[in-house]
């Protein structure tokens, strides 16, 4: 059953994947022709249509607490807890987001072209996140109307901790006093089943347990997920970002209000491990 359950998604995936290189290319050629802003923000519109398609198929179940706190107006910064790409499809599926990846994820087969196609803006970690450079393309990509998503932990964890957040993603909308968006996430059950960490670690791709492609066959074959997620008030940033203690100060703030939704959400949560800071 597992074998055809794989097979059936992967089929429905990949024929939508062929369908949407097609559509997502010919449409932003045709559209840069009159206009390479709406062309850019064509990619990011489509997304909440593709990643809810996505969601189904995949069998992913979400509760969703605080809808109502995403903003009307696109233009916003979106980050909460990573544990992989499972919550990252669901956000989506609740607004078009455009996604900061690191640059060698552009070079992945497929995976890489299509992402780009969806208006993903690449950062290069080695020169460092708060370059001139990046902070200008976020700074453009939300002026364009789009919005952003990023993960201040920087890489993923398996959903029951926090790493440290990174400060220099945020200064983009303390710089132009443009919303951020908090959310908490949490995996509620695996088929049916309160979680386990055999079952947890099917859903979050953590560490180098697990390259991608076997994580994902191993997603594929479960029956469905069921997450929970609050979506937090926006906040508009306001601090002064040539301080590094005050840039500091934010990004801790910011990971204290996540903490505090999932110590609710996640029986797991190991709230010790935010106070240390660091993995034991």
């Amino acid at each position: 059953m597992k074998i055809i359950r794989i097979f059936y998604k992967l089929l429905v995936i990949s024929i939508f994947v062929i369908f949407l290189l097609f559509y997502l290319t010919l449409a932003k050629l045709i559209l840069s022709i009159f206009s390479k802003e709406f062309a850019n923000r064509f990619g990011f519109l489509n997304s909440k249509l593709v990643l809810k398609f996505l969601k189904t198929i995949l069998g992913i179940h979400l509760n969703v607490i605080g809808k109502e706190n995403i903003p009307d107006k696109n233009g916003f910064i979106v980050f909460g807890n990573h544990f992989g790409y499972v919550e990252l499809i669901s956000l989506c599926s609740l607004t078009p987001i455009a996604f900061v990846s690191k640059q060698e994820i552009r070079k992945w087969p497929v995976l890489g072209f299509i992402i780009s196609l969806g208006g993903t803006i690449f950062v290069d970690r080695d020169s460092g996140g708060k370059s001139d450079k990046y902070i200008d393309q976020l700074k453009k990509a939300l002026k364009n109307q789009i919005n952003i998503y990023f993960s201040p932990e920087g890489t993923n964890s398996d959903g029951t901790f926090l790493y440290r957040f990174k400060s220099a993603l945020f200064v983009p909308a303390n710089q132009l006093k443009y919303p951020i968006l908090p959310y908490a996430c949490a995996i509620k059950k695996v088929n049916n089943q309160t979680v386990d960490r055999k079952h947890r670690l099917k859903v979050a791709w953590f560490g180098d347990e697990q390259n991608l492609g076997d994580h994902f066959i191993n997603f594929l074959a479960l029956e469905n997920v069921d997450l929970e997620m609050r979506i937090l008030k926006p906040i508009i940033p306001d601090y002064d970002e040539s301080k590094i203690e005050e840039r500091r100060k934010f990004s801790s703030e910011m990971r204290d209000l996540i903490s505090k939704e999932l110590v609710k959400m996640e029986p797991e949560f190991d709230a010790e491990y935010i106070e240390k800071g660091i993995k034991n």
